[in-house]
């Protein structure tokens, strides 16, 4: 399971990326955007194959099959550290790391693109127009 630690290390950085203090290179950055978003991929459908093994049958007419098989669903969706809830909570932080990188590069092109229309200006302002 995703740990509260784990959460809270890429809320700061997401915080740190929306004030434009975490800068990622945009060519790395994109791939891991990408991985990330491979993962949600994965653990969503895992997610959604959960719901077929929720309901087990098949294991008997003794006294305890029914108890059983109500114990191992639980434990695909609805119990106590059930794996739904792992997979949601591994999706939370995939989708606070995508978007961390997101903010990380947007702030990033923006900081480019922001020097290069200062430096234009200034070109502009010398003599000659900067040539």
């Amino acid at each position: 399971m995703a740990s509260e630690d784990e959460k809270s290390r890429w809320q700061y950085l997401n915080e740190e990326a929306k004030a434009g203090r975490l800068y990622l290179d945009p060519s790395v950055a994109t791939s891991c955007r990408d991985a990330s978003n491979k993962q949600i991929d994965l653990f969503n459908q895992l997610k959604n194959d959960l719901q077929s093994v929720a309901t087990v049958s098949g294991l008997g007419r003794f006294p305890a099959a029914d108890e059983l098989a109500k114990m191992l669903g639980m434990k695909a969706v609805g119990g106590e550290r059930d794996f739904n809830t792992a997979f949601q909570e591994h999706i939370d932080v995939l989708t606070l790391i995508r978007d961390t990188i997101e903010i990380s590069v947007n702030k990033y092109q923006d900081q480019q693109v922001a020097q290069a229309q200062a430096l234009t200006s200034q070109g502009a302002n010398l003599p000659n127009g900067g040539q």
